[in-house]
């Protein structure tokens, strides 16, 4: 029990002991393309997005746009 007292303290506090951020539940494992593009604003906070101003590729962890190959960037 004493090996999870930090886990369980930082938890209680509202801490994280993860410094990665969390993925999206919002969006389909595969991502989910966008077709025509839609704004920024539009895609759910925590995902990483193909944004290019617009956006047409969004998925719930890192990768690479399979519709473009640029990187996907974390939208806060």
């Amino acid at each position: 029990m004493l090996r999870f007292a930090p886990l369980l303290a930082a938890l209680a506090c509202g801490g994280s002991t993860s410094t990665t951020p969390e993925p999206s539940t919002a969006l389909p494992a595969a991502g989910q393309r966008y077709d025509p593009a839609v704004a920024p604003t539009e895609v759910p906070d925590g995902a990483w997005m193909c944004d290019m101003g617009t956006v047409h590729f969004a998925s719930p962890h890192a990768g690479e746009c399979p519709v473009c190959g640029m990187a996907l960037v974390h939208k806060e």
